[in-house]
């Protein structure tokens, strides 16, 4: 047979006769089924059909479809669609836990000392709750461990890997650019209606305060995210992508104005020392000093622009209202975490514990709020999960293992002052590549042939640009 496979000749037949007989299908339903009906039966077959049959493009339709699916979700209930809360189930975890198990097949898994960190934080979580706390905040609080295991088990070459991070940049500048209409020209109304309409967070008919600031009259952007801290963030995600994977100077000056909209200080500093980290680990000081130098200068066009005299005096005079609730929160959270070192319970403590309960303490820190709620070991192996991941992505010696610790640095400093991990939708967006990091280490650190160990080599050299230097 000369090591050829011959082609089923019934082949061709049964794909015509299958699109015939689902074409049919269709059809029928059309004629006998109501019409709302037959989208809800045929999208959600055609989705399981593309998960199951092309895991690695579903996987990144929904990575790209993240940062708009709380706006989507939330005009569906404001034209009040049928089944919205269903919808939003089954365009997160259904399919990611559909993804992991499918990659987990596929690729398989072999746990190293980050998953077991994790592990351990999870499962003293769990353990805490059986003694007085909801076990839907506890999923709530450690919602990131999936989008995490996903990317452990997924395998991407390097072609695919850049070319996620360069549509990833472009979402985030397309989204930061239609952000500003809101703004500059339609204002807090829209959004407010919204909120009001979907039941959403609001503050006696008003946007919450995260949308505004002290003496600043104007709006923070959040484009199509919940809150102007994660459309920041993800801005912030955005723009290490961009320094490592483009050149191209139009979508980082996108995403950089978006995340100047947001005014989100702690996703500035976070952007600030993740870029930083990254001109360090590449030796590109010069290509540094030009974009800081034009980041500063875009800063300063844009105080007056939007308004932010005012903001950044009381900010520098130490008359914020939003310092001063950041560093209450803080001391509220370091008190509850070593007066109950094995946790208070998230019944006691953490936002979703305050709505249900008046009396209930909230720290805004992501770290104290998983001490104060789960206990100080709990925290401790959250953190050796961060060191860890760190530790591994860094030995990739990778784009992508750089793009791991940016983000983590960047998201990091963010989950000193602000709750960062409760997001599903973020959380796609910040543990997806950690995950994948993680792999890529996993998979370098296998016992390999002369022939591998050299195509390796040559990869990463293709990945830093060339030859190392002598």
């Amino acid at each position: 047979m000369n090591g050829q496979v011959l082609e089923n000749p019934f082949g061709s037949a049964f794909r015509i006769s299958g699109l015939i007989l689902i074409v049919l299908l269709v059809a029928s339903a059309c004629l006998f089924l109501p019409p709302l009906l037959v989208p809800a039966i045929f999208i959600p077959a055609a989705c399981l059909w593309l998960i199951f049959r092309h895991p690695i493009g579903a996987l990144g339709a929904l990575l790209a479809f993240m940062p708009v699916d709380y706006m989507v979700i939330e005009l569906g209930k404001f034209f009040h669609l049928p089944g919205m809360t269903v919808v939003s189930a089954c365009t997160k975890e259904v399919p990611l836990v559909l993804l992991l198990f499918i990659l987990w097949h596929r690729n398989g898994l072999r746990l190293v000392a980050p998953d077991w960190f994790l592990l351990a934080a999870v499962m003293l979580a769990a353990l805490r709750t059986v003694l007085n706390g909801s076990f839907v905040v506890w999923g709530t609080d450690f919602q990131f461990v999936l989008p995490y295991a996903v990317g452990r088990v997924t395998q991407l070459t390097h072609e695919q890997e850049s070319r996620w991070a360069k549509r990833a940049v472009w979402i985030i500048a397309v989204l930061a650019v239609l952000g500003m209409s809101e703004v500059f020209i339609f204002g807090g109304g829209p959004r407010t209606m919204l909120y009001l309409a979907t039941d959403s967070v609001t503050d006696n008919g008003t946007l919450t305060s995260a949308f505004g600031g002290t003496d600043f009259v104007g709006l923070r952007e959040a484009s199509t995210m919940v809150g102007p801290s994660y459309f920041g963030a993800l801005c912030m995600i955005a723009l290490i992508l961009w320094w490592l994977y483009c050149r191209n100077p139009v979508p980082a000056v996108m995403a950089a104005a978006g995340l100047v909209c947001s005014i989100t200080r702690s996703a500035w500093i976070g952007t600030a020392l993740a870029i930083t980290f990254l001109a360090a680990a590449l030796e590109q000081w010069k290509r540094w000093a030009l974009y800081v130098g034009l980041g500063l200068v875009m800063f300063a066009a844009s105080i007056p622009i939007l308004g932010l005299s005012d903001y950044l005096s009381a900010f520098r005079t130490g008359q914020d209202t939003s310092t001063e609730g950041h560093v209450v929160s803080t001391l509220t959270g370091l008190q509850i975490a070593l007066e109950h070192p094995l946790g208070a319970g998230n019944a006691k403590v953490g936002a979703r514990a305050s709505g249900e309960n008046g009396n209930a303490d909230i720290t805004e820190s992501t770290y104290l709020s998983l001490a104060a709620e789960y206990g100080i070991v709990a925290l401790v192996c959250f953190i050796g999960f961060l060191s860890s991941a760190t530790w591994r992505a860094w030995r990739t010696h990778s784009q992508l293992g750089r793009a791991a610790i940016a983000i983590m640095v960047g998201v990091g400093v963010m989950m000193t002052i602000l709750l960062m991990h409760t997001d599903r939708r973020f959380n796609c967006w910040v543990w997806f590549p950690v995950g994948l990091a993680v792999r890529h280490f996993c998979d370098s650190a296998k016992p390999e042939s002369h022939e591998e160990r050299r195509n390796l080599q040559l990869r990463r050299l293709l990945e830093n640009g060339g030859l190392p230097r002598q």
